[in-house]
């Protein structure tokens, strides 16, 4: 009897699954990827659980007769290729067949197709549930494709196990459509997710209008350097930032070879060859400055075939590609170095002229005296608030507070010399042994029950700092949508907490106050921080007052490595032990550790 068996299509199509379908991410990517190359104009995403539930995608393109929409469930069927020619000059993103019959087969599918030119007629509606088709009909419907994938892996409960939060299934989410949406501009994208618009994307005419809508209005002021080059067949275009630029920025590492998002070492290395000359500390740390690039070049030069999630190619002769990208990088990083040195020259010159003009007289003396204005016109606050000479005004505003009666007070007596770990962990002798104390983590938990008490009762809000001139802050492209609606529903909690906030247009908030116990405020950028974490931790059935309390408080609170005199550790310590739950941060993270002397000794086998 032989020992060699064919597989059964339903353990083939399992197989395939598991090179295809890492999460539901990769799903939604198949399903835009055929949506885009049905030439759909309009493509609609909605997602229910981080696409656990539901991953259902929507388009207005050729749409398929009741054969089609069959064989498409079939392995190996493609439009795409018909000979072995076709793959050395595939345009398309999916050409394997794979997709459609692995999904199927480890989710519940429905499909309903149209013909473009069977407007007047109904559509077809396939149901498949673990990759038998269970019904096949007609019914009423718009020329397009709908595929609804719900209950993925609800087969594979193993593979279920492997699911991350639907916080980070979403996110994955999101980066696919970013990453389809960047070069296909000419189709307008939507993403919603539980009933809430997520992404929207109108189709625009150019490149650098997607752009500006993905990663906003900010990205082409960061010292963007424009990259266009072409040899022998090969182009190069896009964008890669300068060596000054924020960290926030070096996240964005887009590359397209041939219309294709792809991860590919050899031209990351590249990348980073053509960026040495020019900065080494981002590099020692493995960053490199952002970039989005399109690689053009001819089919035959590279074998797109190299797996079945589409990510990775391989080229024909790698060193030519890498001296290509190189090249063109390089150049432009000069360009971009010369210029600079020019408008520097310009500037140095036109300073030196407005020094002369002013040498004498009040508007000399005014110049000198608003430090405030920054060199690009924003208005800055005060600088004294945040300068190691308010250190004690400071610790005062930290720790003033009368919440509660600190009934566990220690007093300094019974602590025999406090000290810090690496000035970020407080280690204090008390009775029974002693205590390490994780200083951020314990500030925190004081900075919550404060907030999140006068927020509940209705109470004063804290004391704020009027700054000497409001701030214009550009909100992030992320946060314009829902930011603004929490400023004007949530003004008095803001303001309870010490932020006078008002919004000054869809896309920016002017400050006029901040709170005086705010340690750091980096010139706004606490504060986005501060609306980053309350985006991605509120819920629409959540308490607002929990969530601004402890995104406040994470933000506002001693940090790690921040030295402590002995009595603004004792103070600290004071007030933890006053706090209703002071052994857990807000986010679940232990403040204090307790090590007896019991344990002690144990340790060193005196019991």
């Amino acid at each position: 009897m032989s020992r060699i068996k064919i597989l059964d299509e339903k353990v083939i199509n399992h197989i395939a699954a598991g090179e295809i379908i890492e999460r539901p991410a990769s799903v939604v990517k198949e399903l835009v990827e055929n949506a885009i190359d049905s030439n759909a104009k309009k493509i609609a995403i909605n997602i229910e659980d981080g696409g656990k539930k539901l991953i259902e995608v929507i388009d207005n393109g050729s749409g398929m007769t009741r054969d089609d929409a069959l064989l498409c469930l079939e392995r190996h069927a493609t439009s795409k290729i018909y000979s072995l020619d076709d793959i050395q000059s595939i345009s398309t993103l999916g050409f394997r067949g794979e997709a459609l019959p692995s999904i199927s087969s480890v989710s519940d599918m429905e499909i309903i197709s149209l013909p473009q030119n069977e407007k007047n007629e109904p559509a077809t509606f396939i149901s498949i549930k673990g990759g038998d088709i269970q019904d096949v009909s007609q019914i009423g419907g718009t020329p397009g494709t709908t595929i609804r994938v719900r209950n993925l892996f609800k087969n594979i409960p193993a593979r279920q196990k492997f699911l991350k939060t639907t916080q980070t299934e979403m996110q994955h989410i999101v980066r696919t459509i970013q990453h389809l949406a960047c070069t296909h501009h000419y189709i307008s994208f939507k993403l919603i997710h539980n009933n809430r618009e997520i992404l929207n994307y109108p189709k625009v005419e150019f490149l650098e209008k997607r752009i500006v809508e993905i990663f906003g209005d900010n990205f082409f002021k960061n010292n963007v350097i424009p990259v266009q080059t072409s040899q022998e067949g090969i182009k190069l275009q896009g964008f890669i930032g300068s060596y000054h630029e924020d960290a926030e920025w070096q996240k964005i590492h887009y590359l397209y070879i041939n219309g294709r998002y792809i991860n590919d070492k050899i031209v990351y290395s590249a990348i980073k060859k053509a960026y040495e000359p020019f900065t080494k500390k981002s590099l020692l740390k493995n960053q490199l400055p952002l970039y989005i690039l399109l690689l053009e070049l001819p089919g035959n030069l590279l074998d797109v075939n190299v797996s079945p999630t589409k990510t990775e190619v391989r080229f024909k002769d790698s060193r030519i590609i890498f001296s290509f990208i190189k090249t063109s990088l390089t150049n432009s990083l000069l360009n971009y170095e010369r210029q600079k040195y020019a408008e520097l020259h310009q500037d140095n010159a036109a300073q030196s002229g407005l020094d002369t003009t002013h040498e004498n007289g009040d508007q000399r003396s005014q110049h000198r005296t608003s430090p405030n204005i920054g060199p690009s016109g924003k208005q800055y606050p005060r600088q004294d608030l945040f300068t190691k000479t308010r250190k004690d005004v400071q610790l005062a505003y930290l720790f003033e507070d009368n919440i509660v009666k600190n009934k566990n007070k220690i007093i300094e007596s019974e602590i025999v010399n406090p000290w810090q770990i690496d000035n970020s962990f407080i280690v204090v002798g008390i009775k029974s042994g002693m205590l390490i104390v994780d200083q951020h983590a314990a500030h925190e938990r004081i900075q919550y029950e404060k907030i999140k008490h006068r927020l509940e009762h209705n109470e004063k809000g804290l004391d704020g700092q009027k700054l000497l001139f409001p701030l214009v802050i550009d909100l992030p492209k992320h946060l314009q949508k829902i930011i603004p609606d929490f400023i004007e529903e949530y003004r008095e909690m803001f303001v309870k907490v010490g932020f006078k906030i008002k919004v000054f247009s869809g896309n920016s908030i002017i400050v006029e106050e901040i709170p005086k116990d705010l340690l750091e405020w980096k010139k706004g950028d606490i504060l986005v921080e501060i609306f980053k974490q309350i985006e991605e931790e509120f819920s629409p059935d959540g308490d607002f007052r929990d969530t601004l309390a402890k995104s406040y408080a994470c933000h506002a609170s001693i940090k790690l490595h921040q030295k402590l005199s002995k009595k603004e550790m004792l103070e600290l310590i004071n007030r933890l032990f006053a706090c209703k739950n002071p052994f857990f941060c807000p986010h679940g993270r232990p403040t204090i550790i307790e090590i007896t002397f019991e344990e002690l000794k144990k340790r060193f086998k005196r019991i």
